[in-house]
């Protein structure tokens, strides 16, 4: 789980190893299972990775209820969103989730819209299944209290998923990244590096909260 949370942020071993005061060999056997981590070095590696003890406490809970290894957590109690994480091929969405729940759940849709909604209706169904087959699944999975956060991978699945509503100019803008330059990232030829998907990121968040501040 820990391993999963550095990459996913694309934080390498030796900033762990660094802010924790140990090599990165002990980091790599703690992430391998080889080397326990006591609570102080967890508190220092969640902080590397933007999380309070409490944020990993739960993390660690619902990853080890996807092994099955403990029950699932009865509440949601930090309302944390289930990540999905979102690539494209070949103009192609391809989405995987493995949080929560017990089994990697992979998904392919032609837009974001499609793929949103096959997501959305797969865990619905997916838990009222498991309820009807005698499982016990929290309220607040049942009752859908919960919500998704999209990951996206790439710089290509990120514009794709968003170039119907906002356009590579409006992006290039309030990014400051050359409007050529995201043409290539959305048409894959060029792969973008993580600080400039991070601003790309940025970049739509900010536009989008532009738009929600409009009233009539």
């Amino acid at each position: 789980m820990l391993q999963y949370e550095r990459e996913i942020q694309s934080i390498g071993q030796e900033t762990i190893a660094r802010q924790m005061d140990v090599g990165q060999e002990s980091v790599s056997r703690i992430e391998a299972g080889t080397r326990r981590i006591d609570i102080l070095e967890l508190i220092d590696y969640a902080h590397v990775l933007g999380f309070s003890i409490t944020e990993m406490a739960w993390k660690i809970e619902t990853y080890l209820s996807a092994l099955s290894l403990l029950p699932l957590p009865h509440m949601n109690v930090l309302n944390k969103k289930i990540r999905v994480k979102v690539t494209c091929r070949e103009n192609v969405f391809l989405a995987s989730v493995n949080d929560i729940v017990p089994e990697t759940f992979e998904f392919t849709a032609y837009n974001f819209d499609e793929l949103q909604i096959e997501i959305e209706e797969s865990f619905d169904s997916y838990f009222k299944g498991m309820a009807a087959n005698g499982v016990k699944v929290p309220r607040w999975l049942l009752k859908k209290k919960y919500e998704f956060e999209y990951n996206f991978l790439d710089a290509k699945s990120l514009l794709k998923a968003y170039s119907p509503y906002i356009s590579l100019t409006s992006i290039s803008r309030v990014s400051g990244i050359n409007r050529d330059q995201l043409s290539q990232y959305a048409n894959g030829l060029k792969k973008a590096r993580p600080n400039q998907l991070r601003r790309i990121a940025d970049a739509i968040h900010k536009i989008g909260k532009e738009l929600t501040a409009v009233v009539v």
